[in-house]
């Protein structure tokens, strides 16, 4: 059976790099550094599962998600926040607008990884 495809999207490789070494064992992932580079990768791909930084520049997680939620083929695809900073505001914003979850960076790998297998 193949792995799910997990997309991640953050301006900091090493939180990229970090994500994938959690992953890895269970799922394909494939890592951007930012949201433009992703959504042409969705042009042409699908995924099960996003984790999207939700500081970044060019285009914010918040517009990636947007864009996403635009897109029929992409819309119900599970998205999950990752963040340094968080407070009610974006929390209330990012689950409003379609977020299934977010976590809090430092990344743990077991609350990812539980994260995902919960929403997919």
């Amino acid at each position: 059976m193949d792995k799910p495809n997990v997309l991640v999207v953050d301006d900091q490789p090493s939180i990229c790099a970090e994500v994938a070494a959690f992953l890895k064992n269970h799922y394909t992932v494939h890592a951007f550094k930012s949201a433009k580079e992703a959504m042409k990768y969705l042009d042409k791909h699908t995924v099960d599962f996003i984790l999207l930084d939700y500081y970044m520049p060019e285009m914010t997680g918040f517009e990636m998600l947007l864009n996403l939620q635009q897109n029929e083929s992409l819309k119900n695809t599970p998205v999950v926040f990752l963040t340094s900073e968080i407070n009610e505001r974006m929390q209330y914003e990012m689950l409003q607008r379609g977020a299934v979850d977010y976590l809090a960076k430092p990344i743990n790998a077991a609350a990812l990884i539980n994260c995902i297998q919960k929403h997919l």
